[in-house]
């Protein structure tokens, strides 16, 4: 690994744009030399090794500015930077990965000035000093290519390609060490490459010790440099397995293990290179040819393949953080949901199925009639954007009561307890108050007959009242109400109850009679507002997550699946031309789950024909792209759903939840 030391003798110059970040100024705190430059002259006075660009100073140079220069490494300031730059950074410099970029630029300067003294040794090596300056462009392309790319598989492939043609090696094989189980490490056999012979790879694990070259090196983070591998004094603690020479009939001899290390000197992998040769692309079939051909690693190339070690794992450990980072992120989603979903069991799997729906309907987007869907282009990013979104887009609902979220029936638990009460109250009452006049007429020597109508008219009100009680009864459920009901409530009503203090109050109050007057399902519309709310709560709460750039679109796509292309939906009232198509796309993708799904306490599934139907009708009615109701059916994005097992809450309490996006299909 190359010492801080070494990166602060490095010169960096810069223009007035990165004089002002905040990357400079951390750069400067760890004693790194920054000087601004605004013409040639001054930078070439600056002896910079490392010089940052941006539009602004590159406006005020002359055209050939570049040929003027012995800069080792030129970096763009500006993200799309229109200049013949090794790499880019981020517009923002706050951002670390501004930091890593110059720090990789200026171990190539380093790298670069230790070759060139290694060189200048022995200068009549015209040879050799071509060779090193070769070997010195190929490691600085490369260091700028390991930095830019994405991929592990391709970045390690790459580094074993590069390390291959650098070494004028026949064969290369790359470790990393595995500390997913801290009490036992293990070596990951990752990749091999070799000139030679074809072979079939399978990536496998071993213990980590002394015992192979390459555990050896993993262990003690030596280098080894082995003139013949078949020839190791049998006093040294590891030894080299011949059974893939065996096997394929190959010769292992001159061998060199570096250990890659990370910026904390710990040894997260092996590079082992094997059969160094002569000359480039020789072809070892026979033993002749090896004993020919190979020759022992030699000084100048173990230089050259330390600084690939050093370069690798930094690009390695970046990668795997990445990825790591992004394997965090996505089990943080995928435990959100089901968590959330635990609040709404009865419609267990409804985000991961609209996830899928989405990702199938944005994937037939080029069998589109029409071009401004056809020549859509998703990249990866528009679908990882996708796809976060649909999963993430009823997770507002954590932001509506429990009690509007599990209300059964109209009236709460509470309310139809304290009526029934009421009612049973004042039938009791009712009973009382007879018995109390059947004996005010027996003291006054009354018949028979005026007793028979005191007891008569107090069972027809005590009917009445059961009456309204199996009336109210009806009326609170979730179903859609015949219109006669509505005089029954008013009728309703007009009736007086006791309370638990023994006062004669109206039975229902205002609040318990607009409930009961729900034409259909079990919320008033200030409870429906509620619900429809959790689009909101769904925005504001992806708004706190710190998106990087490419994923910053989310709280809008999520934000947007409630509305509807005419301009009737919520929460803003938008149009077509104002929603994402990512959010047109979960709008239909999130109806049709809403629709088909198993079976609800307050709706029943419908079959896939009323579903297509129902989603062809809201095209027709201008609230849905009818292009994407069309692709979605012609194309069969069901089928992506179909048989598939998603993740179901455990149910508890009733089981009756309210699904927060039913509600467009409640009208």
């Amino acid at each position: 690994m190359l010492s801080d030391s070494g990166l602060k003798s490095i010169v960096i110059a810069h223009g007035e744009k990165f004089a002002r970040s905040r990357c400079r100024k951390q750069l400067q705190e760890h004693g790194v030399k920054c000087v601004q430059v605004a013409t040639v002259d001054e930078l070439i006075d600056s002896n910079a090794a490392l010089f940052i660009v941006d539009h602004v100073l590159v406006a005020g140079l002359p055209d050939s500015w570049r040929q003027q220069l012995s800069v080792s490494t030129l970096v763009g300031a500006e993200e799309n930077l229109d200049i013949d730059a090794d790499f880019y950074l981020p517009q923002d410099f706050t951002y670390r990965t501004s930091l890593k970029n110059i720090r990789m630029a200026m171990i190539n300067a380093v790298q670069k000035r230790y070759i060139d003294e290694q060189s200048s040794k022995r200068p009549d090596d015209i040879a050799h000093e071509s060779e090193s300056n070769s070997r010195l462009a190929m490691l600085a392309e490369l260091g700028i290519a390991l930095s830019a790319e994405k991929k592990l598989s391709t970045l390690l492939g790459r580094i074993l390609s590069e390390g291959r043609a650098m070494a004028c090696c026949d064969a290369v094989s790359l470790f990393l060490v595995d500390q997913s189980e801290p009490d036992n490490p293990q070596l990951k056999f990752m990749l091999a490459q070799n000139a030679s012979i074809d072979f079939p790879f399978q990536e496998k694990k071993f213990s980590l010790n002394d015992g192979s070259i390459a555990g050896y090196v993993a262990a003690h983070g030596a280098e080894l440099n082995i003139d013949d591998a078949y020839h190791i004094d049998p006093k040294a603690p590891y030894q080299f397995n011949r059974s893939f020479d065996e096997e394929m009939h190959y010769r292992s001899v001159s061998l060199l293990a570096i250990p890659m290390m990370n910026h904390r000197e710990e040894v997260i992998g092996v590079l082992q290179f094997i059969n160094r040769t002569r000359t480039a692309g020789v072809i070892l079939n026979r033993l002749d040819e090896v004993h020919e051909h190979v020759v022992p690693f030699d000084e100048g190339t173990k230089v050259v393949l330390r600084a690939l070690a050093s370069q690798s794992a930094i690009a390695i450990e970046n990668r795997m953080l990445i990825e790591s980072i992004k394997r965090l992120f996505d089990g943080f989603v995928q435990a959100s949901v089901a968590a959330i979903e635990q609040r709404d069991p009865t419609t267990s799997g409804h985000s991961f199925r609209v996830a899928d729906l989405c990702l199938k309907l944005a994937e037939v987007m080029p069998m589109s009639k029409e071009s401004r869907f056809r020549d859509y282009q998703f990249s990866s990013r528009d679908l990882t954007s996708l796809r976060y979104a649909a999963l993430l887009h009823d997770f507002g609902k954590v932001g509506v009561r429990e009690s509007v979220l599990v209300k059964p029936k109209k009236l709460t638990a509470h309310q139809y307890d304290v009526l029934r009460y009421r009612i049973r109250l004042t039938q009791e009452y009712m009973r009382r108050q007879a018995l109390e006049k059947h004996l005010q007429i027996v003291k006054q020597g009354g018949g028979d007959a005026d007793i028979r109508l005191v007891n008569a008219q107090a069972e027809d009100e005590i009917a009445r009242l059961d009456e309204f009680w199996q009336r109210i009864q009806n009326a609170n459920e979730p179903s859609v109400l015949p219109d006669g009901y509505f005089d029954h409530l008013r009728e309703i009503r007009q009736l007086s109850a006791l309370n638990a203090e023994g006062e004669f109050m109206p039975l229902i109050t205002d609040k318990q009679h607009l409930a009961l007057s729900v034409p259909k399902g079990s919320l008033t519309d200030e409870e429906r507002d509620e619900i429809q709310s959790h689009v909101v709560h769904t925005e504001n709460f992806l708004r706190l997550i710190p998106w990087t750039p490419e994923l910053a679109d989310i709280p809008d796509i999520a934000g947007a699946h409630h509305e509807k292309c005419d301009g009737s939906g919520y929460p803003q009232g938008i149009t077509s031309e104002q929603i994402p198509l990512p959010s047109r796309i979960m709008t239909v993708c999130d109806i049709y789950d809403a629709l088909t799904a198993s079976d609800r306490p307050y709706k029943p599934a419908v079959p896939l024909n009323v579903a297509f139907n129902i989603l062809q009708a809201e095209a027709q009615r201008g609230m849905l792209e009818t292009e994407l109701v069309r692709l979605f059916i012609d194309a069969k994005v069901h089928e992506v759903i179909e048989g598939k097992q998603y993740h179901k809450a455990n149910c508890t309490g009733s089981g009756f939840h309210h699904h927060v996006c039913d509600f467009d299909l409640m009208d």
